[in-house]
C-alpha cells in the first residue's frame, strides 16, 4: 500500500445532517426511513426512500452513502446465493462418498492418531466482484481445507487418497492447482504436528528421532524441514505483535485499515459489530481499541459501547480511539468527557493512523511502567 495515499480517501461514512431549513428535515425524514428498512432487509423499499430525497436534493452525501450501501449489500446477497447453490452441488456429490471417508490407524512408529477426513470443509465467505472468480476461490479453499483435514496425522490413507481424487475432479481442481495447494496443506500440517510436540517436549527440536519420524509421516524432505524448521525458530524468538482491536461495519473500510495495520507489524482483530467486540472482550485483551462511532448494524453505539467496556475491569485504561467521518464539536467533547483517549477523521492518511496508534502505545507503556514502580516503592 502507498503510505501517502489516504485511507479510504473517497469513501467516507457521510457527514451529519442538520435540520436548518424544511428541505433538510424533509430529506432527513426519507433517510431515516432508509436507514431502518435497510437494517430489516427492505432495500427495494429503502432505495425508494433515497430516491425521494435526492428529488430534494440530489447531492445530498447521506443519500448516496446510503444508496452504495444497498448495492453492496445486494451483491453480497448474489454472492451467498452463488456461493450456496456451489455448496449443494459439492454436498450432493459429497453424499454418494459418504462411506469413504474412514478412520485410519497408523503404526505406533509413525506416532499418529485416528482421523476422519471430513467430506467437505465450510467454504469461507470472499468477498470478490465477480461471480467466476468468488466461485473459483470457494472450490479452491473448499479443497484446500479437505486437503488439511486429510494431512493432519500425516500422510493420507489409500481411500482417502481416493476420496480426495474424487473431490478434485468435481471442483476441476488442475494439476498445479492440486500440487500447489497439497504442499501448503502438508506443511501447514506439519508446522502443527511440530508444534504439538514442541508444547509436549520443549526440546524436541533437538531430538532427532522424533524429528525423522515426523518427516516419514508427512512425506517431507529434508529441505522442506529445514525451511519449516527455521520458520518455527523465528517465530519462537520473534517479539510479540501487539494486538489492535478494530471495529467498523464498513467493511470495505475495514480491510483498507487491517492492510494498514498488519503491514506495519500489528496483529489485528477485525469486527464489524460493538455486539460482538463486546463479547469478546470480555475474554480477551487487546493492546489497543480502534472503534468507528456510527456503528448502524449494531445495537450498541460508539459512545454506549464505550462506556459499556469500561465495566469489564481488565479493558479499563486500554486506549481507545474513535473513528468517525463527522467534525461536530459537541460530539468530540462528549467523547473526551467519558474519557476515551483520541479521535481520527476520516479520511485519514495511513501516516497518521499508524502515529496515532503508536503514540497511544507507547504513553500507555509509559503510564503503566510508572504505575508499577509506584506500586513497588
Amino acid at each position: 500500500m502507498n503510505t501517502s495515499a489516504q485511507i479510504n480517501n473517497n469513501y467516507q461514512l457521510p457527514h451529519r445532517l442538520t435540520p436548518r431549513d424544511d428541505i433538510k428535515k424533509v430529506v432527513s425524514e426519507f433517510l431515516k426511513r432508509a436507514d431502518e428498512l435497510i437494517k430489516i432487509g427492505s432495500l427495494d423499499l429503502a432505495q425508494m426512500e433515497i430516491q425521494k430525497a435526492k428529488e430534494k436534493d440530489p447531492k445530498n452525501i447521506y443519500a448516496l452513502a446510503l444508496e452504495e450501501r444497498i448495492s453492496t449489500l445486494r451483491k453480497e446477497m448474489e454472492l451467498a446465493r452463488s456461493a450456496e447453490e456451489k455448496k449443494t452441488k459439492i454436498s450432493s456429490k459429497s453424499s454418494k462418498t459418504e462411506g469413504i471417508n474412514p478412520q485410519y490407524q497408523k503404526t505406533s512408529q509413525d506416532n499418529a492418531t485416528t482421523s476422519t477426513v471430513a467430506p467437505l470443509a465450510k467454504a469461507k465467505k470472499l468477498t470478490k466482484d465477480q461471480d467466476k472468480v468468488i466461485d473459483r476461490s470457494i472450490e479452491l479453499e473448499s479443497y484446500k481445507e479437505a486437503l488439511i483435514e486429510a494431512w493432519k496425522n500425516g500422510c493420507p490413507s489409500q481411500e482417502t487418497q481416493r476420496y480426495l481424487n474424487e473431490l478434485r475432479e468435481l471442483l476441476e481442481i488442475t494439476q498445479t492447482e492440486h500440487e500447489s495447494l497439497e504442499r501448503s496443506a502438508k506443511h501447514e500440517c506439519y508446522k502443527k504436528a511440530i508444534l504439538q510436540q514442541l508444547s509436549i517436549n520443549p526440546s524436541v527440536l533437538n531430538d532427532p528421532t522424533s524429528m525423522e519420524s515426523l518427516q516419514q509421516a508427512f512425506k517431507i524432505s529434508r529441505e522442506e524441514h529445514e525451511n519449516i524448521h527455521t520458520q518455527i525458530i523465528n517465530a519462537l524468538q520473534r517479539k510479540p505483535r501487539e494486538k489492535i482491536l478494530v471495529i467498523d461495519d464498513d467493511s470495505r473500510l475495514l480491510q483498507l485499515i487491517c492492510e494498514a495495520l498488519e503491514n506495519n507489524g500489528f496483529e489485528v482483530i477485525a469486527l464489524q459489530t460493538s455486539d460482538e467486540a463486546y463479547a469478546l472482550l470480555r475474554k480477551f485483551t487487546p493492546d489497543l481499541i480502534l472503534c468507528d462511532i456510527n456503528l448502524e448494524t449494531s445495537t450498541m453505539g460508539g459512545f454506549t459501547f464505550y462506556e459499556k467496556i469500561q465495566e469489564i475491569k481488565h479493558i479499563q485504561g486500554i486506549p481507545f480511539i474513535f473513528l468517525t467521518g463527522l467534525t461536530d464539536e459537541t460530539l468530540v467533547r462528549t467523547g473526551k468527557e467519558l474519557g476515551v483517549d483520541d479521535y481520527l477523521t476520516k479520511p485519514i492518511s495511513e501516516q497518521t493512523l499508524i502515529a496515532t496508534i503508536r503514540g497511544k502505545l507507547k504513553r500507555f507503556k509509559q503510564l503503566k511502567n510508572i504505575c508499577q514502580l509506584s506500586a513497588n516503592t
